[in-house]
Order: C-alpha cells, then structure tokens, then sequence
C-alpha cells in the first residue's frame, strides 16, 4: 500500500490503537450526552454547519469499532468546538496591533527577518502536546490526528488535490513546507544570494501569513466552499453557500482508493500550525510591548518635579 494515503492513516491508527496507543481514561465513557455520539453532534455541530446528520451518518461508516468510533467523532466535534471558542483572541490581537499593515509592520521591523524566522517554525510532535495539554484529547482521536500529521507533512506524496476551500487557505496550504529538521515551516525569510544569510523577507509568504492569520478570527471556524448557483423551477437562479465542515467527505471515498477521506482533519492540522504561529507573534507581540511601557512611563515624567 502506498504510504500517506487515507488507507495507510486507517491501517496506521487500528494498529496503533490495538497496540495501546489509547490510555485507559479514554475509553467510551467520557462521552457524556443523553443521545449518545448523535446527540453531540447536533448540539455542536450546528455552530459550524448545518449537516449534523450528514456528520452521523458519516460518522456510521466510519471504518473504526464502535467504541473507537465514538471517540474519535466525540473528540473530533469537541476539538472544533474548543477552538471556535478561541476565535475571538485572534480577532482582538490584529484589532490591537492595527489590522494586517500593522501586523506585517511588526514583522519587519520590530521582529525582523532573522526573529520571525525563528518563529515560523513549528516541530511536528507539537501539533499532539497541545491536543493533550490545551485541548484535552489524548484519546483514539490523538492517534488519528498523528497519522494526518505525518500525512500533511508528506502531503505531496499523495497525489490529492488541495484541500482548502477559501483563498486564504488554499495560498496557505500551497506555502506550508516540511523541513525534517525544522519541522513545518513557511519560507517567509530567504537567503541572501551573496551572504547566503536569512536576512530577505519574502513579502508574498508574509501576506500569506498575514491573511491567514486574519482569517483565524472567523468568522467560521474552517472556510466555506465558494458559492454555487442552485437552479429553483419558477424562480431566479441563486446562491447557496456551501458546507464548511466537509461532513460528507467523511463518508466519501477518494478516487483510487476504497475508505474514508481525512480531509477536514487535514485541514484542521493546518488550522493548528497556523494557530501556533499566530500564538507565538502574539507572545512576541506582548513582550515588546511590555519591555516598551517603562521607557513610555519615563518620557511621561520628564519636565515635572516631585
């Protein structure tokens, strides 16, 4: 079986999860909800989309053993909707810092080339340190979410079209690299064909970044399809938005190949990567406005007496 297709990350996670890779604590009773897995769904699902019995029914033909199969759908849902409940932070911070020209302004100048290089790097084994400490899961959702991983990292391998719906996404996807040794990375900084020193902002991958960044703060968790003209007997043609949460291709199989399609995981990987970057701009963002506030405080007191 060829290595990195859908098929290798269901084959990678039944033996990972026959193995032990689930911890005892994550067994089927931490879905508490009087209806079960479908009863989740619909309550969080319709903050993101309006398919909740598209997502069960996706959920039914799911190739994982029921219990197993609980878990992930329960830890999936509960993944987007912990999330989603973070999307007001990023929409603050780029208010804050004064919207994406301000953003980039920080990047060049109080960054610079060499700090934000160092930034936009993010280990692969960071991706499940957060799903365990910041958002909980560690149960057979976290051995799914390894195997995407390493299938996004060797995403060219594959063969699949894009996965992204929006703009924003797509330019993202298309600019996110794997460097074994630095893990995933965005080549927003390049070297200087005479120095051979990172010093040269890429100012196309910034506005990658920067978009992307934006898009963080929602309004949706993951972009919609662009809108499609739905043709009404008797009535004008119109537009319907489409889903954002790729319920259906759940239960859809990939052309070539018999099996589910991880592509909303995928996509969720990638929200996840974008996230820590933005996460560590902010961080980087607060310091220097701290390390900024004694010298703005002394500059205030110049010209009075005690």
């Amino acid at each position: 079986m060829p290595r990195f297709t859908d098929n290798w990350v269901v084959d990678r996670t039944m033996f990972e999860y026959v193995n032990g890779g689930s911890c005892a604590c994550c067994g089927f009773p931490h879905l508490f909800h009087p209806d079960g897995l479908k009863g989740l769904i619909n309550d969080i699902s319709d903050l993101e989309t309006d398919a909740a019995d598209a997502e069960f029914k996706a959920a039914q033909r799911s190739p994982w053993p029921p219990d197993m199969r609980d878990q992930v759908w329960a830890d999936r849902v509960k993944l987007r909707f912990k999330m989603k409940k973070e999307m007001r932070g990023y929409r603050e911070f780029l208010d804050e810092v004064g919207g994406t020209e301000g953003l980039k302004d920080f990047c060049r100048n109080a960054l610079g080339p060499a700090r934000l290089r160092k930034c936009i790097q993010m280990p692969r084994s960071e991706i499940s340190d957060r799903l365990n400490s910041k958002y909980g899961i560690h149960s057979a959702f976290a051995i799914v979410i390894c195997a995407v991983v390493d299938q996004v990292a060797n995403f060219g391998v594959t063969g699949f079209p894009p996965d992204g719906r929006g703009a924003e996404e797509l330019e993202f996807e298309g600019a996110l690299r794997f460097d074994r040794r630095g893990g995933f990375v965005l080549p927003v900084v390049e070297r200087n064909s005479e120095t051979r020193k990172y010093t040269e902002l890429n100012e196309e991958v910034l506005d990658v970044l920067v978009n992307t960044i934006k898009s963080l703060g929602g309004p949706k968790l993951l972009h919609r399809a662009p809108k499609k003209v739905v043709s009404n007997a008797g009535s004008d043609e119109d537009d319907e938005e489409g889903g954002a949460d790729d319920a259906e291709a759940e239960s859809e199989t990939v052309p070539g190949q018999a099996g589910p399609s991880f592509r909303s995981d995928r996509r969720v990987v990638r929200l996840l990567i974008a996230r820590y970057w933005a996460d560590q701009l902010m961080a980087k963002y607060e310091a220097a406005k701290k390390a900024n506030e004694p010298e703005q405080g002394k500059e205030g007191t110049k010209g009075q007496r005690c």
